[in-house]
């Protein structure tokens, strides 16, 4: 499985566990993804030659089955071991020999640097121009090209969820706008969901929630209505209470109808 592959299919298992489910972190890639689902910037990744790391494991970890970045509560640095020779031995042999005494902090910042890069190229090698697009996407949604609005949703999102309205996006840009995906939409990001569609009237659509109404939800859904359906459509939003459909039990309860 490429990296590429991991980041996505890990995140579609749960997607919403969180991202979440991920496997034991083995390699620099790994990292990298382990760091964006924990919110981490990656200058914050600090990269170190563990002289006694394992022979048999790219990173060395204070926990052998350990999926999370050690932070301590800081502000600083995170640093990761790696056994620099797991891999790239061709091009760390000379920087760590048996008593280096010359330049110490030129070679731990050398050596951060250059696992710096062979991280993302691990990353990029196995994209697919789908990934790549999104990453463009996901890039120009944060520094707010899509208004502030956007950029708030999706930071909210956690990674599954960006998955998935990354997705549902591209497919508005090669489709344009599309009733199905906005359905999709709605069920990937908002949870104990259901959507109605009147067939008597077809620009009308209901949208039911279990959850309370606050403010980052409305946002979340109100974006998503603005984003990815047609101006044409009349949209009822209804929280916690299901709107009672006569010969369905369920919503017929006494104290628990929505009035439309």
């Amino acid at each position: 499985m490429t990296a590429a592959e991991y980041w996505y299919e890990r995140d579609s298992d749960d997607i919403a566990a969180a991202l979440i489910w991920r496997g034991l972190m083995r390699y620099l890639w790994e990292v990298l993804l382990a760091a964006q689902e924990e919110r981490i910037p990656e200058e914050k990744l600090r990269f170190i030659h563990a002289p006694h790391g394992s022979g048999y494991m790219e990173l060395s970890l204070p926990c052998l089955n350990q999926t999370w970045l050690e932070t301590d509560g800081q502000r600083g640095d995170v640093s990761i071991g790696v056994n620099t020779y797991y891999r790239f031995y061709d091009i760390f042999q000379g920087m760590f020999p048996p008593d280096p005494t010359d330049f110490p902090e030129l070679r731990e910042s050398l050596t951060n640097l250059s696992l710096h890069m062979l991280a993302q190229n691990d990353i990029r090698r196995g994209m697919t121009r789908e990934d790549y697009d999104k990453r463009l996407l996901a890039k120009e949604i944060l520094e707010g090209g899509f208004g502030e609005t956007a950029r708030s949703v999706f930071l909210d999102l956690d990674g599954k969820e960006r998955e998935i309205l990354l997705g549902g996006w591209l497919s508005i840009f090669r489709a344009g706008s599309a009733l199905p995906v906005f359905l999709d939409m709605v069920h990937g990001l908002v949870a104990d969901s259901i959507v109605y569609h009147n067939n008597e009237c077809p620009d009308e659509v209901l949208i039911y929630t279990g959850l309370k109404k606050e403010r980052k939800l409305e946002q979340r859904i109100g974006f998503l209505i603005d984003t990815f359906l047609d101006i044409r459509y009349h949209v009822e939003l209804f929280y916690e209470y299901h709107f009672g459909i006569i010969g369905v039990e369920e919503t017929m309860q006494v104290g628990e109808i929505a009035i439309c």
